[in-house]
């Protein structure tokens, strides 16, 4: 009775205040445990999570005291207006700044191998190709060396080489390589994905204020922003996923054929499981509505055509790759379906305790890299509409999503934020953006405008800075590949992969050497020097280092 009457007793805006403070404080307890690595995370994946980590954590939390300090203020709300009222405006204004930050922060760089595979199958399609083509006798340096199959798969003795994810993603990004600027796709796709938020919203609440918020809270927090960035396909999978929900949430037959149109894409960008976790959510829903018969047609007859392309299709082209290496690794391989099976059984596991705490851990990281306050406000839309059966599709999309990646035994590895949640993160702000629009308090909604308004320069800013910073210090453990590359000046850059973090993964190389500079694995200085002897004769070695060394002509 006691607790009963202090709750009363304290201010909407004082309980938001106070649930963003027990947010920080879980999260950054989640950090410090995770600080000596006692679960054994992979090495990146517990290098950003402990190094930016609680930086970010720390900030939301003076964000969150300023904006309680501004609380009467109301001017941050005419921010909020604006981005109800003109959504695609703020689209267009987003646009060149996202593709800024990927020229400049990222250096149109793909950073991981995940990204890397993205860029050179889009590369290979811009040229007209499915497959990259490397001198035979140079294979053993030009691949990088995973096992087979892990990221590319090739046939050494014909030079043929191509990415193992199917390729959905890289068609989207194959025209934005074609005119040379492939790191503009995904700020396509992401300043996209705004005017879609805010649609999305509008739909599940009739309120056109609900999708302002939605979108500002999408575009305050920085996972949105810098994933924006990347190669990563996860902001494609993000708009799809939207998009779907949006098409299905008011289902007619042309409807849902879209939206298996759009589902078929989701499955074929990268991997199917992303779109695989989402979709089942709107199937219920469709049946919970008794939707006619003629909507699942016309959603399955959607689904098709992609699905046979780019999916079964993409399968079979890859057999036939390894059909040119020899027709016992063609057999070994199996069929098609033989080798996704094979795929999902490797990568699925019960959850371990590790596991477990990668997943929490993803969860803090949905916490430091959103908006300030986006978590709490999500909770308190889906506790405020709770029978609204939309919101329950949409909620039980994220929940599968979240927790089907128990069983999945890898921890993400690299990636900026949640990166197993990025396909449905897209309902937090959707939730919260309700929130705030049934909110009554005007000391709470200035709250959370000046979080936006803040978390918007202040989180993004400093999300930014440490992208940046990882890649330049990346990039600075192989000099040489610090610079772009020069067409007017080739070069052979020999990489040590024994020489710092992750070098391995900075084995890039046009799909067909072209531009100027190739990069070589380094098996020693005599390896190297033989190397260049028998292929690049009138080269001469200009720098050496621990990370290798660089040849020009």
């Amino acid at each position: 009775m006691v607790l009963n009457v202090a709750a009363r007793r304290i201010s909407p805006a004082l309980a938001l205040l106070l649930w963003c403070a027990l947010g920080t404080v879980l999260a950054q307890l989640v950090l410090a445990r995770a600080a000596p690595n006692p679960s054994g995370f992979s090495p990146i994946f517990w290098f950003l999570l402990t190094a930016y980590d609680t930086h970010g954590n720390v900030l939301l939390a003076l964000i969150v005291l300023l904006a309680f300090a501004t609380r009467r203020q109301a001017e941050a709300l005419a921010l909020v207006r604006f981005a109800a009222e003109h959504p695609w405006r703020v689209a267009a204004i987003v646009l060149p700044l996202l593709w800024l930050g990927a020229a400049t922060a990222c250096r149109g760089y793909p950073l991981s191998m995940d990204e890397y595979v993205a860029w050179f199958q889009a590369e290979t399609l811009a040229a007209g190709k499915l497959d990259g083509q490397f001198p035979p006798d140079l294979m053993n340096e030009l691949l990088p060396r995973f096992p087979p199959g892990f990221f590319f798969i090739a046939s050494r003795p014909a030079g043929i080489i191509t990415g193992t994810y199917t390729p959905g993603f890289a068609l989207l990004v194959a025209p934005f390589a074609w005119f040379g600027v492939p790191w503009a796709a995904n700020g396509l796709i992401s300043a996209l994905t705004l005017p879609a938020v805010h649609r999305l919203a509008h739909a599940v609440t009739g309120s056109r204020e609900a999708g302002g918020w939605a979108l500002l809270l999408t575009l305050a927090s920085p996972v949105f922003i810098v994933s924006a960035f990347s190669y990563y396909a996860m902001p494609a999978h993000l708009l799809c996923n939207a998009v779907y929900a949006l098409l299905l949430l008011s289902p007619t037959p042309a409807r849902a054929a879209l939206a298996g149109v759009v589902g078929s894409l989701a499955l074929t960008l990268h991997n199917p499981a992303p779109h695989l976790l989402f979709a089942p959510a709107f199937v219920a829903w469709l049946l919970l509505r008794r939707a006619p018969l003629a909507v699942f047609a016309a959603l399955a007859a959607g689904y098709l055509p992609l699905v046979a392309l780019l999916g079964w299709g993409w399968q079979r082209h890859l057999a036939e790759v390894l059909a040119h290496t020899s027709a016992a690794a063609a057999q070994s391989a199996g069929t098609p379906v033989e080798r996704m099976a094979t795929g999902a059984a490797g990568a699925l596991v019960p959850p371990s305790a590790r596991i477990v705490d990668a997943r929490i851990a993803g969860l803090s990281k949905v916490w430091t890299w959103g908006a300030a306050g986006l978590m709490v406000l999500a909770a308190q839309g889906a506790a405020a509409a709770r029978t609204n059966p939309a919101v329950r599709a949409l909620a039980a999309a994220l929940a599968i999503t979240f927790v089907a990646y128990f069983f999945v035994r890898f921890d993400q590895g690299h990636g900026w934020g949640f990166r197993y949640l990025h396909s449905a993160w897209f309902v937090l702000p959707v939730l919260a953006g309700l929130a705030l629009a049934r909110m009554d308090d005007a000391e709470t909604r200035n709250l959370a405008g000046w979080a936006v308004v803040l978390s918007l320069v202040l989180a993004n800013a400093l999300r930014i800075a440490q992208a940046d910073g990882f890649i330049a210090q990346h990039l600075a453990q192989v000099p040489p590949l610090a610079r772009p590359a020069d067409p007017a000046r080739p070069e052979v850059i020999f990489v040590d992969p024994a020489a710092g973090a992750y070098v391995r993964d900075m084995l890039h190389n046009d799909p067909f050497l072209r531009g100027g500079r190739v990069v070589l694995y380094f098996d020693g200085p005599a390896a190297a020097a033989a190397l260049m002897a028998r292929r690049f004769p009138d080269y001469a070695k200009r720098a050496e280092g621990k990370w290798g060394e660089q040849w020009t002509r």
